[in-house]
């Protein structure tokens, strides 16, 4: 089924390629076998596919890949909770639906930092192939990156202490709280960004930004949107 108001073509029939990335973890997404099975993420491809008509084929990806498949648009449609400063690529981006955050987790071994250039010159966990805008702003060349694969990983080196800072997505790190899933005890987190993530849509894509815009934007109205997000809060 094509949305109102869109004439249908063969790119209708078209399969839409999701990508996803390879270091997130749940809530965004879990994967099996290399396949993509639940998550914030993967559920609201489901719906976006559902309401656009389209059936999806989903890519597990490295992160350092993402802008390269995207730009090139081959077998890559769409990404979905990101932002432009994550993607510096031109690329089309959808109306903003959910709110999240970079926070600044510390150990509470070490004193808690009162704003972020309290920190500069020490080693912060971050996640590799990841862009930090407003750190690296701040920080400059103070902004001592220690990279690990996913979230899951700088928080075990911040038990273990390899390091004493990390920067976290409040709503992947909300999640883990809530499971008591985060292995150490650490201060308030400090807020460095308030962000709003949307879908990056590729140069290439057979879908429409107006198409992908309305879909999101019936998914806000009929609060099928809100529904996926409170499953995982």
């Amino acid at each position: 089924m094509a949305l109102a108001g869109a004439a249908p073509s063969r790119a209708d029939d078209a399969p839409l390629h999701v990508l996803m990335d390879g270091s997130i973890e749940m809530p965004q997404a879990r994967f099996k076998d290399g396949q993509a099975v639940d998550g914030l993420q993967y559920h609201l491809a489901l719906e976006l596919g559902r309401r656009l008509g389209r059936k999806l084929r989903f890519h597990l990806v490295p992160r350092r890949r993402l802008a390269q498949l995207l730009n090139e648009g081959h077998e890559a449609d769409l990404i979905c909770n990101y932002m432009p400063g994550w993607l510096p690529l031109p690329l089309q981006w959808s109306r903003p639906y959910l709110d999240d955050a970079d926070l600044l987790v510390t150990a509470a071994r070490r004193p808690a930092p009162t704003q972020l250039k309290d920190v500069a010159g020490q080693r912060i966990g971050t996640v590799s192939g990841f862009f930090y805008p407003e750190t690296e702003a701040t920080l400059g060349a103070g902004f001592l990156r220690d990279d690990a694969p996913n979230l899951v990983t700088n928080l075990r080196k911040l038990a273990s202490g390899r390091v004493d800072h990390a920067i976290v997505g409040r709503v992947t790190f909300d999640y883990l709280q809530r499971r008591g899933e985060v292995p150490l005890e650490l201060h308030p987190p400090l807020v460095i960004a308030k962000l709003r993530t949307a879908c990056a849509l590729a140069p290439r894509s057979s879908l429409s930004l107006a198409q992908l815009d309305a879909a999101i934007a019936a998914m806000q109205a009929d609060g099928s949107l809100a529904h996926i997000v409170d499953r995982y809060r």
